[in-house]
């Protein structure tokens, strides 16, 4: 038996990468899923970015976002606009996990040199500082970040305390609804609590999705008010004392229902009602089978504080009770079970004597599994650095793209929705190789979602932006200039 200088041999000599294949196939019940995993091992993505780069990166799409064209101060040029790009800060990362910082463009045709000649894995977007970040040395404490983007992240590992179906950087069809959630609560929330109207969702390329809040207002935010807007939308914080019981900050005001007890934060109550109950109930709970999981439906009793309804939830469970069709329907039995501790709870809030602790813990629950799971710290802070749209996930070669919030339910990661890198390039050769060639691939449709979900409004709003500071630049002239006439017409007098 013969190995390339890649392979090696186990100790009963199989190659290990042939082991490593079984493991994978062995480990999951989807086949499919499996050699998809074992295919992005075997293609190395890195081999394919200058390339990418030189032909299919919308480096003008993005350069042209990141300009805020009519967006900077109110005596603004073009040369006004070309030091307001050149702020801003670009982070490669290298082949070898080599960061470099700091870099900063002119242009776009320098952006695209650049990425050429270095071909990134990654790339990482900054903020716009105060002076070029090349020379930062040269400016000591006067270097600081003055705007930034507003921005999230939603990260799946985040939820591995809740899925059943896969942990750490593993995705699937399963619990991938859990981002499709977290696009809903938030993008509604940002929109109407806080007014933005420029939100681009992108997804990350492996496993989660990221918020891009570009309203002008949105990025002057210090890092005190990105702060609040980032606690506003942290309700689940974490387990207690290193165990399973989930904590959350959720606070309900007076007044009393069959179950729920007072009502939450309005915010908070439409996203619950509107959202997250359906999603657990017909989605999350079947997918999860989290009524089926002794740890799991464990950790869910431990939040339900009355002993009658523990007891009766221990017997369907200890008992594998089961739905009928006959009496109850085509229903999952995870969904089942749960409803049957929602009906045991709405007796217990019947009884003569009223546990008022069970009033909120059914939504204490949902709200611990399925509300959206920030990481805080990106958000807090402007010069937090945040993957750029477009670039490619290095482990899995899938391209980072739009996601249309309003039909977020749509997008498929395991598809051409989120194109690999390899498949791009095969696309772009089979269509002639050239500019119409591009809008031919998966990356046409990534465009058409970035042009028609954010861009197109955001242009139209920095052109409006840009005539009201004309306006307002003209009045000042005008009016220094009257001004100046009547001191002069004074000193004649």
């Amino acid at each position: 038996m013969t190995t390339t200088k890649n392979e090696t041999l186990g100790e009963s000599g199989e190659r290990k990468e042939d082991v490593k294949r079984q493991k994978l196939m062995e480990d999951d019940d989807d086949f499919e899923k499996n050699q998809a995993l074992v295919k992005e091992e075997v293609v190395d993505v890195h081999s394919l970015m200058r390339p990418y780069y030189a032909h299919i990166f919308p480096s003008k799409q993005l350069f042209e976002w990141l300009s805020y064209e009519g967006a900077t101060s109110s005596k603004e040029s073009r040369k006004d606009q070309q030091q307001f790009i050149q702020n801003r800060e670009f982070c490669f990362t290298l082949k070898g996990e080599i960061f470099v910082r700091y870099n900063s463009y002119q242009d776009e045709k320098s952006l695209r040199k650049d990425l050429k000649t270095k071909v990134p894995g990654k790339i990482d977007i900054g903020p716009v500082f105060s002076h070029n970040p090349k020379n930062r040395l040269a400016y000591g404490g006067s270097f600081k970040p003055v705007e930034r983007e507003l921005v999230f992240d939603i990260d799946m590992t985040d939820y591995d305390d809740v899925r059943t179906c896969c942990d750490q950087a593993k995705i699937c069809p399963k619990c991938w609804p859990l981002m499709n959630c977290a696009v809903k609560v938030l993008d509604v929330g940002l929109r109407e609590d806080f007014g933005f109207e420029h939100i681009l969702w992108v997804y990350s390329g492996r496993r989660g999705i990221h918020a891009w809040v570009c309203d002008e207002r949105a990025r002057k935010l210090s890092d005190e008010e990105r702060s609040a807007v980032a606690e506003y939308f942290s309700v689940f914080k974490g387990v207690e004392g290193g165990g399973e019981k989930k904590k959350t900050n959720l606070s309900f005001g007076s007044g009393k229902r069959a179950w729920g007890g007072g009502k939450m934060h309005p915010r908070l109550e439409e996203a619950y009602w509107k959202v997250l109950k359906p999603f657990w109930e017909k989605e999350f709970l079947p997918a999860q089978k989290l009524m089926e999981s002794k740890k799991h439906f464990e950790t869910i009793l431990s939040m339900i504080p009355d002993a009658n309804v523990r007891q009766k939830a221990e017997f369907d469970f200890n008992t594998n009770k089961m739905p009928t069709v006959s009496r109850d329907g085509d229903v999952d039995v995870n969904t089942w079970r749960w409803q049957r501790i929602v009906k045991a709870v709405e007796d217990e809030l019947r009884g003569p004597k009223v546990n008022w602790d069970l009033t909120s813990c059914l939504q204490r629950i949902i709200f611990s599994h399925v509300y959206p799971r920030l990481d805080a710290e990106v958000s807090k802070h402007m010069n937090h650095l945040l993957k750029a749209p477009f670039c490619v996930h290095p482990k899995t070669g899938r391209v980072c793209v739009p996601i249309d919030p309003e039909n977020c339910d749509a997008f498929d990661p395991f598809s051409s929705d989120a194109p690999k890198v390899h498949e791009l390039l095969q696309e772009y050769k089979k269509f002639g190789a050239d500019e119409n060639a591009v809008k031919k691939t998966a990356m046409g449709k990534a465009l058409e979602t970035f042009e028609r979900c954010f861009w197109s409004k955001l242009k139209v709003a920095n052109e409006e932006e840009k005539k009201k500071k004309m306006m307002m630049n003209n009045n000042n002239v005008l009016n220094e200039s009257n001004k100046n006439s009547n001191a002069a017409a004074d000193m004649e007098f």
